[in-house]
């Protein structure tokens, strides 16, 4: 990224944020970069209300709300962390192909994998007993 030389001063400090509200404020502008700018990221902040959303109809126990929002935030934090790395890599690696930048990228996303697939896993130990009871309800 190029500097801009209209940015607030808060908007180009490299250094540590000067109070809890700066705080909050680059953590949250960290959140609307990576949905503006990562796909996947997307894909499971639309999933998460639908899971949600699914607990609800469902009416899952507490147990089950606690393991349903820690996959979520587990995966989110997974893409974030992914998307932090690619960053510092692409940023080291001064934007040009080295092997070692792939395997750090790589391996970062195969993190996101295995939230990804811990994730599901949960989801179909919460819903699934709860869905096969609903179709023979049904059927």
């Amino acid at each position: 990224m190029k500097d801009n030389p209209e940015q607030k001063e808060e908007d180009r400090k490299i250094g540590r944020a000067q109070s809890v509200g700066q705080s909050f404020y680059f953590a949250f502008r960290g959140l609307g970069h990576a949905f503006a700018t990562q796909r996947n990221f997307r894909i499971h902040c639309v999933a998460a209300p639908i899971a949600a959303l699914m607990g609800l109809y469902f009416d899952i126990e507490p147990l089950a709300w606690v393991l349903l929002g820690l996959s979520i935030c587990f995966v989110l934090f997974a893409e974030l962390m992914n998307t932090a790395i690619e960053h510092v890599v692409d940023i080291q690696a001064n934007y040009k192909y080295h092997a070692a930048a792939r395997y750090a990228k790589d391996t970062a996303a195969a993190a996101v994998l295995v939230a990804s697939f811990a994730a599901v896993i949960c989801g179909c130990f919460i819903f699934l007993p709860k869905i096969i009871r609903a179709l023979h309800l049904f059927g």
